[in-house]
């Protein structure tokens, strides 16, 4: 998921948010595609690739897919990704600008960023049902994200594209909050010698705070997107983790803290801390480039 946020004291047109959200998105997301996999393989416990280094299931898929094996899913990450970002980002700065009154105010804040991030999943979330999914085959020759829609929907119909939504949304708005709140509260903070002579502060510590802020956020909201994978994926691939989709979510949880401990809540946490500053990094660094560039060259 791409949380952080870029705000200036100018506010830009809708489309410079949105399409520079969404470009920031597909390029940070891309970056980190392999970790992306690796991670969802080790949360439905796969059973190919049920290994303990992250290096050593990176080199298991290349020896059985090829290196374009990191990358499987990446399509519909792609897919789901630029319209999840823009809308994101969109959303986000419109109810920033429009609707919070004190934008001191980390609380504020941090409803925005909820929202912004409700709102996106909401908008794109069966593409992020197929990414899942298209993550964990393990066929050599993958399937087409348009063809499994199809056939998704077919077999269980919109609920079928949509199942495991409870979860993400649940563990969204906490991650999206804490991660807008927790950006914007660094950037107020930020000490005098990463500004320069016009007040504005420095790329690296923007880079360093979206990085924080991610982290804090994963943390906090991780154990609902292993239940939104586990849900996602029954039935698919080679995943062996159990779920019971008559269970709500935290039903869900409390069971698997029975049947596995609260380890199993956090499995795949520590790649998702190796990919999420340069995630961070990457689509903070894409999106100012990209609004600054459109706001100077088209005289916004």
């Amino acid at each position: 998921m791409t949380t952080t946020s870029v705000s200036s004291p100018k506010s830009k047109p809708s489309w410079v948010s949105f399409l520079s959200g969404g470009l920031a998105g597909v390029t940070a997301k891309s970056a980190v595609a392999p970790l992306e996999r690796v991670k969802i393989l080790y949360q439905i416990k796969s059973e190919l690739y049920s290994l303990n280094s992250v290096y050593g299931s990176m080199l298991k898929i290349v020896e059985n897919e090829g290196i374009k094996g990191l990358w499987r899913g990446n399509s519909a990450t792609i897919l789901r990704v630029f319209p999840y970002a823009a809308v994101q980002f969109l959303s986000y700065e419109t109810i920033k600008n429009h609707l919070v009154t004190d934008k001191s105010s980390s609380f504020q804040i941090f409803l925005a960023g909820s929202a912004a991030g409700g709102i996106a999943v909401c908008a794109t979330y069966p593409l992020d049902l197929l990414r899942a999914r298209l993550a964990i085959e393990i066929h050599k020759k993958p399937t087409k994200p348009h063809h499994l829609l199809k056939s998704t929907f077919t077999k269980d119909g919109v609920r079928g594209i949509y199942r495991g939504i409870q979860p993400t949304l649940i563990g969204i708005l906490p991650y999206g909050g804490i991660s807008f709140s927790t950006f914007e509260f660094l950037k107020r903070i930020a000490p005098l010698n990463e500004k320069d002579e016009n007040g504005q502060i420095s790329g690296t510590y923007k880079l360093v705070a979206g990085g924080i802020a991610g982290g804090v956020a994963q943390t906090i909201a991780y154990p609902f997107d292993v239940v939104r994978r586990r849900v996602q994926t029954h039935g698919f691939g080679d995943a062996k983790a159990v779920v019971n989709l008559e269970h709500g979510t935290l039903k869900t949880i409390a069971h698997i803290l029975k049947e596995e401990g609260i380890l199993a809540l956090y499995k795949g946490l520590s790649i998702n801390y190796i990919k999420v500053i340069p995630t961070a990094s990457i689509a903070f660094y894409t999106y100012e480039y990209l609004s600054n560039f459109f706001n100077k060259n088209l005289n916004y």
